[in-house]
């Protein structure tokens, strides 16, 4: 049986990457974009500086191979 798959908001909170608020203002703002072409979750978190590029490309590589049942 496969694992559910997670967004990477909720990845990056469960590894302690972000914290719950700093997850909750970019959804709100990606909230306030509806309409327009929104911004990854990811990106916008790199943008606001909350993680770098090098950690979210670490997180969504061992992210898909978590679901894909490699960890």
């Amino acid at each position: 049986m496969s694992k559910k798959k997670l967004r990477i908001a909720s990845y990056l909170i469960s590894k302690g990457l972000i914290k719950v608020e700093q997850a909750r203002e970019i959804m709100e703002e990606q909230e306030t974009k509806k309409g327009v072409t929104r911004e990854m979750f990811g990106r916008m978190a790199v943008k606001k500086g909350y993680i770098t590029e090098d950690v979210l490309n670490r997180a969504v590589i061992a992210k898909e191979r978590e679901e894909a049942g490699y960890l």
